[in-house]
């Protein structure tokens, strides 16, 4: 019998309906869908997803982040940032990589940082000193 490993997939942990209004910070593992309307701070280590219809004033913090909706708030992904056709974002974004469809409103800076894995850094080269040469005469 072969035994077979898979990968964990990344699961969606939470999903805020339509009809759902929260008003504190949310702090949590794994993806979260978003429907409704909240007003504060979200932070994950896995994505976020806003779709049309939503509303939060809040600072987002996660790995990718996916806006359709509308959004008052900073943005800080170490991933990607997507603003979909009907997104509405005023605020910042910093990520290490971002999208902004045709029809998406952003009103704000946008910072893009990326830090390699180690393996890609290369050291620096050691300085070398200067060397002279004398002559005797």
């Amino acid at each position: 019998m072969q035994t077979v490993i898979r990968k964990k997939e990344p699961a969606i942990n939470t999903i805020i309906g339509e009809k759902t209004t929260i008003a504190g910070n949310l702090h949590l593992e794994g993806d979260i869908i978003i429907y409704g309307k909240i007003t504060g701070d979200i932070e994950t280590d896995g994505t976020i997803t806003i779709f049309s219809g939503a509303e939060l004033k809040s600072n987002l913090n996660g790995l990718h982040l996916n806006i359709g909706g509308h959004v008052e708030g900073n943005i800080n992904a170490t991933g990607k940032v997507t603003l979909g056709d009907r997104a509405y974002l005023r605020g910042d974004i910093k990520a290490a990589q971002i999208v902004i469809e045709d029809g998406a409103v952003f009103e704000g800076r946008c910072e893009m940082h990326f830090t390699p894995p180690h393996e890609f850094i290369k050291p620096p080269e050691p300085i070398k000193p200067a060397t002279t040469e004398s002559s005797s005469s």
